[in-house]
């Protein structure tokens, strides 16, 4: 197979073996001290300049046995290799490249994900609330014998057979600085053979009360022989009174222990309500019946077993200093 070699392809391989001849001297021959290396190449060495070019001309390719040094033209010039002669050594635009280990690769341990911090739920737990146990109840065990007294041993009464007692802080104002204080401020709630209250009696308590005029008419009464207050002697009352400036409550059926100032009749008296002001404090004592009555219904639980209880127990009331 032939190919056209050009007269660059010449001029190509001839600077070749010049630098290659060059290249050899220097290594073959050291460097003479004080002599310009580039005035003694540039007057050894002729220059090459690059021939016109040339018609392309067909040559045999050259045989792989073939030295790639040999020159394939005799008219390739002679290059002289005195060894006196010192090279110019070219140096490399490219820094040489210098081979760098490559460090290993160490695995760092691996990451184990942390587990979830389980947070316990918040457990409320609730206080238990210890219930409010009232006073074991007076049971009194024969109507007429059985007799109930206040812790302060001041007001005492009689309570008929089957009915029970309890007992309750009252309310209390501090200020009144009473010589039992609070703790002897208390109501007794009374409860017949059914279990419904009745009546409720007060000892040692503070307070007190307003009335409007009304038109009175009493319709039974008794005065009290040891339950005296400092307004005088206390009564058993049970009254009618008519409001005339409420028509939307005209009538009110009462029945307690009052002071004497409530044991009036006719339109200029005043509203009734139980207070006496005892030396331990006020005290009151009402009956638990219905407020709206008519005369007749009046009348005839008068008659009733209930009502004669009920009036006993109140007139019963007494104070001990």
């Amino acid at each position: 197979m032939k190919y056209h070699r050009s007269d660059y392809a010449k001029y190509a391989i001839l600077t070749s073996l010049a630098l290659a001849l060059a290249l050899t001297a220097c290594t073959s021959a050291p460097l003479v001290a004080g002599t310009s290396t580039t005035a003694t190449v540039s007057e050894e060495i002729p220059t090459l300049t690059p021939p016109s070019p040339a018609p392309m001309e067909e040559e045999g390719l050259p045989s792989p046995a073939t030295s790639a040094l040999t020159p394939a033209d005799d008219s390739l010039p002679n290059v002289p290799t005195s060894a006196a002669e010192t090279p110019i050594i070219g140096t490399s635009p490219w820094p040489t490249p210098v081979s760098v280990p490559a460090t290993p690769l160490i695995p760092g341990e691996p990451t184990v994900p942390s587990s979830p911090v389980s947070t316990p739920p918040t457990v409320i737990v609730e206080a238990p609330i210890t219930p409010v146990i009232p006073s074991a109840p007076h049971v009194s065990p024969d109507y007429g014998n059985g007799t109930f007294t206040f812790p302060d041993g001041h007001i005492s009464f009689d309570v008929p057979t089957g009915w029970t007692v309890q007992v309750e802080q009252a309310p209390y104002n501090e200020e009144a600085n009473h010589p039992g204080g609070k703790e002897n401020s208390l109501a007794a709630n009374i409860f017949d053979n059914n279990g419904d209250k009745v009546a409720h009696i007060t000892s040692g308590g503070t307070g007190g009360l307003v009335g409007g005029p009304v038109n009175r008419t009493i319709l039974d009464s008794q005065e009290l022989s040891a339950f005296d207050s400092r307004n005088g002697a206390s009564h058993f009352a049970f009254v009618r009174d008519d409001y005339a400036d409420f028509p939307e409550f005209p009538v009110r059926y009462y029945m307690g222990v009052v002071a004497e100032y409530f044991m009036t009749e006719g339109p200029d008296s005043t509203s009734v309500n139980s207070f006496m002001i005892m030396p331990n404090g006020a005290a009151t004592a009402v009956a638990e019946i219905d407020a709206s009555m008519t005369p007749e219904t009046a009348a005839a639980w008068m008659k009733t077993d209930q009502y004669v209880k009920l009036r006993a127990l109140l007139t019963s009331l007494r104070y001990a200093a």
